[in-house]
């Protein structure tokens, strides 16, 4: 007598509804690990600048020193551009430039991708417990003109620094 054998696999059917399964868990997942990736990334910038401001404060105040926080392209004059990296310089002589004589003390990294924009060019922080400017507004937004998921630094007069969470509060335009 002959033996039945026995095969062990899927059969069409059984492959057909797992992989319909897969496509659709894996088509709801997608545009969450998208969002979770944007918000992720914006934090890490915001901590990565809020660390440099608050380095520059905390400078500032204990060293009795002007500090200067900018956005620079080589690490040696300020620029406007706040997406370039930032570099936090003792400004001894007071004139908001950095010179020959004064140190780099810290840096903030630059950002590609996303939209960064601030109401000042640079910000200077007073032995005194000041920010020496008015408020400054610096926006994070993931995509210009669109604030879901953007943050905000808001450095006040006596140099503080909040992050606000308002998307409705967040100027994401290009102008």
């Amino acid at each position: 007598m002959g033996r039945w054998k026995t095969h062990t696999g899927f059969t069409l059917l059984e492959l057909l509804v797992t992989l319909g399964l897969f496509t659709i868990i894996v088509s709801a997942v997608t545009p969450s690990i998208g969002n979770f990736y944007k918000r992720n990334k914006v934090a890490a910038i915001v901590n990565n600048h809020s660390a440099a401001f608050q380095l520059a404060r905390h400078t500032a105040v204990n060293e009795n020193v002007f500090v200067v926080i900018c956005p620079t392209l080589d690490m040696q004059t300020c620029d406007s551009d706040w997406s370039k990296t930032k570099m936090v310089f003792v400004d001894e002589d007071g004139d908001g430039a950095l010179d020959g004589n004064e140190e780099i003390i810290g840096s903030a990294d630059m950002v590609n991708d996303y939209f960064i924009k601030s109401t000042r060019d640079s910000l200077r922080f007073a032995p005194f417990n000041t920010a020496q400017n008015f408020t400054e507004t610096i926006s994070i937004c993931p995509e210009q003109d669109n604030s879901n998921f953007a943050r905000a630094l808001v450095i006040s007069n006596v140099g503080r620094v909040r992050v606000e969470k308002d998307p409705t509060l967040i100027d994401c335009t290009s102008s």
